[in-house]
């Protein structure tokens, strides 16, 4: 069964149209079953109804034009259910609607399953078969199991059908992913290619056969030169019987062999990607069929040969790219480095197929400012290279090839966006004090974007949180603890005497180092935080005197442990700090300057954190909450994971009442407390914390001027009113209902376009 599950979601990933690829699938299903009849049908919501796509078994002609209405027969019961239905007789259920233009009168056996793709019914698989029978467990699992492992590819082959339509007659298409870092940009797509594979290259033919021709075979002796190169190398470490590898792989690349197979699909009409694609794939499809194992390892040899030649097709075209006027980057994963080798002045947003909202890579694009998109999964990269975008990263969606009337429209509310800057950017020198008199501290997260944050040094009460880790991910080894120590004194020296909370090397999860890299099947909840830094104390004793030399004769360094979840790690952090301290006392006996103790304290966002306060009040000076990882591990959610990105959400009660206990906890133990998550930066997080009792909040620079906007405009005894009505309900949705009122009251109402995708 498995093979056979196989052999059927490759066959249809290979076919370059949807048609061809549910038709297909349909015949394979059919002839997989033994049965007498296969169908597809695919949900309209536009119209409320089922199409036929594709049949091996009904009348052909009915294909694209027959609808069922969503409540209408068993089709229609199926998607309602969400379950299967298996009859002996289906014209006897009382459910069955006669339709004759499909000529489905002679069939009485049926099995029918839904697809369903992030919970949304994409479809309805029909099997049919003349004599009376109830289908067997066996092929109703079949069916089943085949429609869970098609969903996501049906979906995609759709979407790729519903691109390339778009591209072929300039029509505009609207792709869903989830809002990251607000704004709207328009713009020029550029994709970053991530280490080749070929479902990243989507099937697109060429009318100049001659040209692509000459690509491929340019391709082709660039990849035997790589092989001759690395024979020559190998030459004198591996016997000669081993070398034997390459010169099979020159064969394969041979005119009679690899280049024969790609000049027909050239001919054909394909451009030479996709004809490389289609050979490859259907070579490597074959060699895996086979019994023999020997020649079914062979397949592995044709998809690294097919890849490597790739490589250098999408190299030749790569190299000459020059970054448009206005680059939307187009990345599989966003990473610090891509974001960075693209000019500021070019860069206008950012959408990442892989990922999520709530990403370091995505708190990244926030701390830059640049509108960006998570999550659009599993499409064909190339597809937007150079495709006029608009990224709608309020709503979360990206628009291809746009209509000029829809380009008007999203520059018009860019101007409107503008105007809103402008009118928080007028009170940037007020301080942030609510209409009642109290004031509210904001702090800037800072350590993301290295080459521009001394320009906000003065524009904030200080820094709650700075990453010391985005330093060690710029270079290539561990930095030195001298130039750990210039980095520091740098910071601690712009911000002066303002106070700099800097939280030790927090590594791990979706933070990696190229050279100390970890490898973990579930990285946030391995080795990470402090748990590195404890295991490895001469890093950690390396940074912590970094940190203690920078401070002297300034006295504005605070020291913060990430990722603590057990009072032993805060005795053995403590320990160590202890021990820096004074081996550098006796370094620096003869020195100007003396040594301070920086205060200590601790991030919040391990549950168990919460609950040990009592104890970690009596050995630290402060505390901070970090509530991104705190509502992941509340939640179990991924929150680097765009298949749960939904689910990911800080105003879950759940995660309102835990950051209520926090602070009343702190006030009681009098141990001084902030919080340094996403969720201050949000106008509506923020008037939710302050009514808790928060009075430092810790933000990207570009959300403290909104912040105190807002803060200024009201009384904390409002805020505290609505927090009430908020801890007493019972879901996230419910919550951004009242936020929603709440902020519509106020007249803030001009504000709640961000929030399109919570309420």
């Amino acid at each position: 069964m498995l093979a056979t599950l196989r052999t059927i979601a490759e066959a249809v990933a290979q076919e370059p149209s949807l048609d061809a690829a549910l038709n297909r699938f349909v015949s394979m299903v059919k002839e997989a079953m033994q049965t007498e009849c296969c169908s597809i049908y695919f949900a309209d919501y536009s119209q409320d109804n089922f199409i036929l796509m594709a049949t091996n078994g009904l009348n052909p002609s009915a294909v694209g034009t027959f609808r069922m209405g969503f409540t209408e027969g068993l089709v229609g019961l199926v998607a309602q259910r969400e379950e299967p239905i298996n009859v002996a007789y289906a014209q006897a259920h009382p459910r069955f609607k006669l339709s004759p233009e499909v000529n489905e009168e002679g069939y009485n056996a049926f099995l029918s399953v839904p697809v369903v793709h992030q919970r949304k019914v994409l479809g309805v698989i029909v099997v049919q078969q003349k004599a009376a029978r109830v289908f067997s467990h066996d092929e109703e699992s079949f069916l089943i199991t085949l429609s869970a492992q098609l969903a996501s590819q049906l979906a995609n082959i759709e979407l790729k059908e519903v691109l390339r339509q778009s591209d072929s007659t300039h029509q505009t298409s609207m792709l869903k992913g989830v809002a990251s870092a607000p704004g709207i940009a328009i713009g020029e797509g550029f994709v970053v290619l991530p280490k080749l594979e070929f479902s990243s290259i989507e099937l697109q033919k060429s009318d100049d056969t001659e040209n692509q021709r000459k690509k491929f075979l340019q391709a082709v002796s660039a990849t035997r030169h790589e092989f001759h190169v690395l024979a020559n190398t190998l030459s004198d470490t591996i016997p000669k019987e081993a070398l034997a590898v390459f010169e099979v792989y020159q064969q394969l690349l041979d005119a009679r062999s690899l280049g024969q197979r790609v000049e027909a699909e050239l001919q054909a009409g394909w451009n030479a990607k996709s004809a490389l694609k289609l050979v490859i794939e259907r070579l490597v499809s074959q060699f895996s069929a086979m019994q023999d194992p020997y020649i079914k390892e062979r397949a592995i040899d044709i998809k690294d040969i097919g890849l490597r030649v790739l490589h250098h097709l999408v190299s030749t075209e790569q190299a000459v790219k020059p970054y448009p006027e206005k680059t939307i980057l187009i990345a599989h994963t966003l990473t610090p480095s891509m974001l960075a080798e693209v000019p500021k002045e070019n860069l206008v947003g950012v959408v990442s197929i892989n990922g999520a909202a709530n990403s370091h890579a995505s708190i990244l694009t926030r701390a830059m400012a640049i509108p960006a998109i998570w999550g659009i999964e599993d499409l064909p990269l190339l597809q937007f290279d150079g495709k006029k975008l608009i990224l709608d990263a309020y709503a979360g969606r990206v628009y291809i090839s746009p209509s000029e009337a829809l380009v008007r429209e999203y520059l018009h509310l860019k101007h409107q966006d503008s105007l809103l800057h402008d009118k928080f950017e007028a009170e940037h020198d007020l301080p942030a004090v609510t209409k009642d008199g109290e004031h509210i501290s904001l702090l800037l997260n800072a350590g993301l974007d290295l080459n521009t944050e001394q320009i906000n040094a003065k524009l904030c009460d200080g820094v709650g949180l700075y990453r010391t880790e985005a330093w060690f991910m710029q270079k290539g080894q561990f930095p030195s603890q001298k130039e750990q120590e210039e980095w520091y004194r740098e910071v601690l020296t712009r911000h002066h005497p303002d106070p700099v909370v800097m939280r030790t090397l927090d590594i791990g999860g979706d933070k990696v180092l190229d050279y100390f890299d970890i490898q973990e099947d579930n990285p946030f909840l391995g080795w990470r935080g402090i748990r590195v830094s404890l295991d490895h104390p001469e890093l950690f004793l390396d940074q912590l005197k970094a940190m203690l030399k920078a401070n002297a004769g300034l006295g504005n360094l605070r020291i913060m442990l990430p990722m603590v979840s057990h009072t032993e790690e805060v005795e053995e952090a403590l320990a160590l700090l202890e021990q820096a301290y004074f081996e550098l006392q006796e370094e620096w006996a003869d020195q100007f300057y003396d040594l301070e103790r920086p205060e200590i304290g601790v991030m919040l966002e391990v549950p168990s954190s919460v609950f040990l306060l009592p104890e970690w009040a009596e050995k630290v000076d402060f505390c901070s909450v970090g509530s991104n990882d705190l509502t992941q591990y509340l939640l179990a959610v991924d929150r680097a994971n765009a298949k749960v990105a939904e689910l990911f959400d800080p105003y879950h009660p759940s995660v309102l009442r835990v950051l209520a206990k926090i602070a009343k906890d702190c006030q009681k133990f009098e141990l001084p407390f902030s919080l340094c998550g996403e969720l201050g930066g949000e106008p509506e997080g923020a008037i939710l914390l302050v009514a808790m009792g928060y009075r430092r909040l810790s933000m990207n620079f570009s959300s403290l001027n909104k912040v105190k906007w807002v803060l200024r405009r009201l009384q904390v005894v409002d805020m505290e009113n609505l927090l009430e009505a908020c801890l007493a309900q019972s879901s996230a949705k419910q919550v951004h209902r009242l936020l929603k009122q709440f902020m519509i009251e106020q007249q803030f109402s001009e504000l709640l376009y961000t929030q399109k995708g919570k309420v």
